[in-house]
């Protein structure tokens, strides 16, 4: 039988994120519009770590994005909160748009 690497790869994306769990780690990804510095991140890494039970450990991905103008995106688990400067901007524009 022939396997696809594609769902191979889901299964072992599945696996580490269930093994990752069971070690407690908890996966955060925050985007940002320029890179963060290192001030900027270890306050982050304070900030994110009041959230985390005593045994549960972050584990911290950086992006950049320019797109995002400026603030952040941070995305733990399947909850997203969207602080960027394009995202205020969007709303901001539907809004003057709606009529009064």
């Amino acid at each position: 039988a022939v396997v696809s690497t594609q769902s191979t790869g889901g299964v072992v994306a599945a696996f580490n994120t269930i093994m990752a769990a069971q070690r407690g780690e908890v996966p955060c990804k925050v985007t940002s519009a320029r890179p963060l510095s290192e001030d900027h991140l270890e306050a982050l890494r304070e900030a994110l770590g009041k959230f985390l039970k005593e045994n549960e450990k972050l584990l911290l991905e950086t992006a950049t994005d320019e797109a995002l103008i400026g603030g952040m995106v941070v995305e733990v688990g399947d909850k997203r909160v969207d602080m960027s400067t394009a995202t205020k901007i969007r709303k901001l524009k539907a809004a003057l748009a709606m009529p009064l």
